[in-house]
C-alpha cells in the first residue's frame, strides 16, 4: 500500500444511500411473488403452560385459508434450534414453535398461510389451543435454586451455566487493602428497536427441492447452516438471498424461528409465503439483552490504587438456550476494563426463566462488564473523596505496558488511555459546568466512563471477498456481510479504489447484499461483533492486492516493461516516469480475448478471491481464542447533563468521544457510527427498559411503553479521533460504534450523580434507566 493513500482515509459520501433515500431500495417486505402466501403467527399469551391440544378445523374453513402449521409439524418435520456457540453441557430443546409446552408470551404456538394478510390475520381468531398454565419461572436468584418448577424439564435444572474464574492472588489483595468496598448494580433488559421488524418470504420448490429464502438476517452463514440443520435440506439446494436491511443492531442476527415457520408453510402449501413480523410481535418476541445483577467487592487503597475484586453476576437469559452463556463470557473477555488490575474472581450463573430470550444486542456482552466496571471505579473514587478522573489515571493500563496480556487471557493492542481521556477533558471544558446551573434552575452534573471493547469479531473468524474486472475493464466486489447503515460497500469500494488505482464511484456490487448461490461465503459471513473492521477488511485488500497483481502482469506483457516499473492511477496502467500507458479496459480486453498469448501463471479472467482473517489474530490472546477479538479498540466519553431537581428531568446538555479505532478508512462513516451508538447507549441508559410483572408478563409491549429516544431528546455530540494503528489488521483499523453503545450508559448516571451532589445528596445508583421518576424518588427520599 503506497504512503501516500488517495481514497482510504478521505470522506467519501455514502455510495449505499441513493437507493434509501430516493425510496428505491428493495427490502423483504417489498417482495412479492406470483402466487405467494402470506403468514400469520398465533403466539402464547402465557409464560409458561402445558399445550393440551390445539384445533383449527374452523380456521382451515376461513375463505383464502391455505394451510395451518401446528407444533405436531415442526416436531415431525424439523429438528431442534442449535445453540450459537457450543459453550453449555446441555442437549438443544427449542423448536421453531411451542412443542408441548410455552415459555414465554410471544413464543409461537400455530401459523397460518393465507391468500391475503387480513385472511391470515382472522384466521388466527378460530385457532382454539388448549392451555394448562404452570406457575412461571419469573426471579432468576430463585429459578436457579428451585428444581420442581424448570422451563426445561430434561434439563433438570433453571442454570444454563456456572463460569467460574480467578486471576492472580486475590486473597492477598484484600488482605493489604486499606478498604473494602461493596457494591451492587443491575444492568436492565433492553434493546436497540431497528426501523425494520423482520421479514421472510420462503419458497420451496417440489422438483428440485430446494428452498429460497429472501429474509434480513444479519448472520448469513449461520442462517444456510442453521436451516439446512433443522430442515433437513443439502445446503446445495438451499438458496438463501439477503435483500436490503432496515437496520439491525444483532435483533436480526438469528432469526430462526420466523425463517423456519415461514419455510415450513412453504413446503406445506407448495408455494412462496411471505412473513413480516408487526411491531408487537417484534417487541416482546424478538429477543433483547439479559437482565444482568452484579454484586461487587473491591480492594482499594486509600491513595485510590485498586488492588482486586470479586464480581458475582446473575444473567436472566430467559427462555432459551440459543445464546446462553455468551453475555457472561464476553464479561470475562473485558474482565479488567481499561484497567491494570491483576487480582480477580469472577462467578457468573446464566438462569433461566419464562421471558423473552436473550438474544444479540449491540455491544453483546461488553456493555455489561462494561457498565459495572466503570460504575464501580466511580463509586470508589466518590467513597475516597477522589477526582473520577485521577482514579482512571492512577490505575490505567500504560502505555509503555503495551501490548498488554489481561488477566483473562486477551491482549490488548497499542493505545494510550490517559492521553485519550485527557484529550475528552480538555474538549469538554468540564471545569465551566462544576457547581453551577442554568438560568432556569437547572443543576449540572458531569460524568466519565472510559471504555475498551473487543473489536473486529473473534479471533477465529475468517471472511471471503472477491474482487473482479470484467472484459470492459469495469470492476466489481462482492462481500457476504449485509449492510444495515453501516457504510460497509463505501469502505470496500474505497480500499479497491487504492489498490486498483480507480475511483469508489467507479466500483459496483450485487443488487442484494447477499446470495449464498452466486457469493463466496464462510461460515462465519455476516454482520456482527464489528467484524467489518478485522476479516472484511483483511480479506478486501488481499483479493484487490491479487487481483492488482494480475493486472501488472498483463500489463507488463502488453507494454513490455517490468511489472515492478507499472502503476495503476485513475484508471490507467502506465509505466513510470513515462507517458506510456494502457487502459485498465484494454488490459481486461487483453486478457478475457487472447488466452494464449497469457504468461505463464496467468490464468484467462480478472477475478480475485480471498478467504481468510488476519495473519496476526493469535497475538491477540494466549488461550482460547474463542472468547478473544482480534483488537480492542478504546474510547473515552464526558457527559454533561442538566438535571432538573423539581422534575427529575435529565437532558444531555454536553456529549464528547474520544477514541481509538485504529486507522481510519473513512472519518465521515466513523463519526455517524459514533454518533448513532451513543444515542443509542444514552437511550438505554435514560428510557428503554423491557419490564415485566412478577407472573413475566411483559408490560412494554408497544412504542407506549417502551420509550425511546426521539428527535426532541436529540444533542450534540462532539466526535474526536486520537487513534493508535493497529498490526492485526492490514491496514491498522480496530473497529468503531460498540464502546459508543457501552459509554453512556456509565457516563450519564455518573454525571446524574454529579449533579445530586451539586443539591448536596449523597446517593447511589444501583439500576437503570434513569427514568425522571426514579431520579425524583432519590430526590425527596433524601431531602425529605
Amino acid at each position: 500500500m503506497p504512503t501516500q493513500r488517495r481514497w482510504i482515509g478521505e470522506r467519501v459520501k455514502r455510495l449505499e444511500d441513493p437507493p434509501l433515500l430516493t425510496g428505491k431500495a428493495t427490502f423483504v417486505d417489498d417482495l412479492k411473488i406470483n402466487g405467494m402466501l402470506h403468514a400469520a403467527i398465533l403466539r402464547s399469551p402465557y409464560p409458561h403452560a402445558y399445550v393440551r391440544g390445539v384445533e383449527v378445523k374452523q380456521a382451515l374453513k376461513r375463505p383464502g385459508v391455505r394451510a395451518v402449521l401446528l407444533p405436531s409439524d415442526v416436531l415431525e418435520r424439523t429438528k431442534p434450534i442449535p445453540p450459537a456457540r457450543q459453550i453449555l453441557h446441555l442437549s438443544p430443546q427449542e423448536y421453531c414453535m411451542a412443542v408441548g409446552k410455552t415459555r414465554y408470551v410471544g413464543e409461537p404456538v400455530a401459523a397460518v398461510a393465507a391468500e391475503t394478510q387480513a385472511e391470515a390475520f382472522d384466521a388466527l381468531e378460530d385457532i382454539h389451543i388448549e392451555y394448562a398454565p404452570l406457575e412461571s419461572v419469573s426471579d432468576p436468584y430463585r429459578a436457579m435454586n428451585d428444581s420442581s418448577n424448570l422451563v426445561y424439564e430434561p434439563f433438570g435444572t433453571n442454570l444454563a451455566a456456572h463460569f467460574h474464574e480467578k486471576w492472580g492472588n486475590v486473597e492477598a489483595a484484600f488482605a493489604s487493602a486499606d478498604r473494602v468496598l461493596e457494591m451492587e448494580f443491575k444492568l436492565h433488559s433492553y434493546s436497540i428497536p431497528p426501523l425494520e421488524t423482520i421479514g421472510v418470504l420462503a419458497k420451496y420448490d417440489e422438483h428440485s427441492k430446494g428452498l429460497t429464502v429472501w429474509a434480513n438476517v444479519q448472520m448469513v452463514g449461520e442462517a444456510v447452516k442453521v436451516l439446512s440443520h433443522c430442515l433437513g435440506i443439502p445446503s446445495n439446494r438451499l438458496r438463501l438471498v439477503v435483500p436490503h436491511i432496515g437496520g439491525g443492531f444483532g435483533l436480526k442476527g438469528r432469526p430462526w424461528k420466523n425463517l423456519l415457520i415461514t419455510s415450513l408453510l412453504s413446503l406445506k402449501t407448495g408455494r412462496p409465503v411471505k412473513y413480516v413480523e408487526t411491531r408487537r410481535e417484534h417487541l416482546s418476541s424478538a429477543g433483547h439483552t439479559p437482565a444482568c445483577f452484579f454484586k461487587i467487592k473491591a480492594a482499594v487503597r486509600k491513595d485510590g490504587r485498586i488492588l482486586g475484586y470479586r464480581i458475582e453476576e446473575v444473567v436472566d437469559e430467559g427462555a432459551s438456550i440459543s445464546y446462553a452463556g455468551i453475555y457472561a463470557l464476553m464479561h470475562k473477555t473485558l474482565i479488567n476494563g481499561a484497567y491494570d488490575v491483576r487480582n480477580i474472581e469472577w462467578d457468573a450463573y446464566c438462569v433461566l426463566t419464562n421471558k423473552s430470550p436473550s438474544t444479540p444486542v449491540r455491544a453483546v456482552g461488553k456493555a455489561g462488564i462494561g457498565y459495572v466496571v466503570e460504575r464501580m471505579v466511580d463509586t470508589i473514587a466518590r467513597e475516597l473523596s477522589m477526582d473520577p478522573a485521577e482514579i482512571r489515571f492512577k490505575n490505567y493500563i500504560k502505555a509503555g505496558d503495551m501490548p498488554y496480556a489481561t488477566p483473562s487471557g486477551k491482549i490488548y493492542d497499542p493505545s494510550d488511555y490517559s492521553a485519550i481521556l485527557r484529550k475528552a477533558l480538555e474538549v469538554a471544558r468540564v471545569e465551566e459546568y462544576r457547581q453551577s446551573r442554568r438560568e432556569d434552575g437547572k443543576v449540572y452534573g458531569v460524568g466519565i466512563s472510559t471504555v475498551v471493547h473487543g473489536g473486529s469479531a473473534w479471533a477465529v473468524e475468517f471472511e471471503a471477498i472477491q474482487v473482479s474486472v470484467d472484459v470492459h475493464g469495469c470492476v466489481k466486489v462482492s462481500s457476504p456481510s449485509p449492510d444495515m447503515g453501516t457504510g460497509q460497500r463505501t469502505s470496500l469500494a474505497q480500499i479497491v479504489a487504492e489498490e486498483l488505482g480507480i475511483t469508489p464511484q467507479s466500483v459496483s456490487f450485487p443488487e442484494n447484499y447477499f446470495d449464498s448461490q452466486s457469493m463466496v461465503w464462510t461460515p462465519f459471513s455476516g454482520t456482527h461483533a464489528s467484524k467489518f473492521s478485522g476479516p472484511d477488511v483483511e480479506s478486501c485488500v488481499r483479493a484487490a492486492r491479487i487481483l492488482k497483481s494480475k493486472v501488472l502482469k498483463a500489463a507488463s506483457l502488453m507494454l513490455e516493461a517490468n511489472p515492478n516499473d507499472l502503476v495503476l492511477e485513475d484508471g490507467m496502467v502506465g509505466v513510470r516516469n513515462s507517458g506510456v500507458k494502457v487502459s485498465l479496459e484494454q488490459v481486461a480486453a487483453f486478457v478475457y480475448r487472447h488466452q494464449s498469448n497469457l504468461p505463464e501463471g496467468l490464468e484467462p479472467g480478472l477475478t480475485a478471491t480471498w478467504i481468510g482473517g488476519s495473519d496476526r489474530s493469535r497475538e491477540s490472546y494466549v488461550e482460547d481464542p474463542t472468547a478473544s477479538y482480534l483488537t480492542y479498540p478504546f474510547s473515552a466519553h464526558v457527559a454533561v447533563v442538566a438535571l432538573d431537581p423539581e422534575t427529575g428531568h435529565v437532558e444531555v446538555e454536553k456529549y464528547v468521544v474520544v477514541h481509538d479505532c485504529g486507522a481510519t478508512i473513512n472519518p465521515m462513516i466513523v463519526e455517524g457510527q459514533v454518533v448513532g451508538s451513543v444515542a443509542n447507549g444514552v437511550e438505554a441508559a435514560l428510557l428503554c427498559e423491557f419490564v415485566y410483572d412478577a407472573d413475566s408478563q411483559m408490560l412494554t409491549q408497544t412504542f407506549a411503553d417502551l420509550l425511546l429516544m426521539t428527535a426532541s431528546e436529540g444533542f450534540d455530540v462532539s466526535v474526536y479521533d486520537l487513534s493508535h494503528p493497529t498490526n492485526r489488521s492490514i491496514l491498522g483499523v480496530k473497529g468503531i460504534a460498540e464502546a459508543d453503545v457501552i459509554g453512556p450508559l456509565a457516563a450519564v448516571p455518573n454525571a446524574v450523580l454529579d449533579a445530586l451532589s451539586n443539591l448536596g445528596i449523597n446517593a447511589q445508583i444501583d439500576s437503570l434507566p434513569l427514568t425522571p421518576e426514579k431520579i425524583l424518588t432519590l430526590i425527596t427520599r433524601k431531602m425529605g
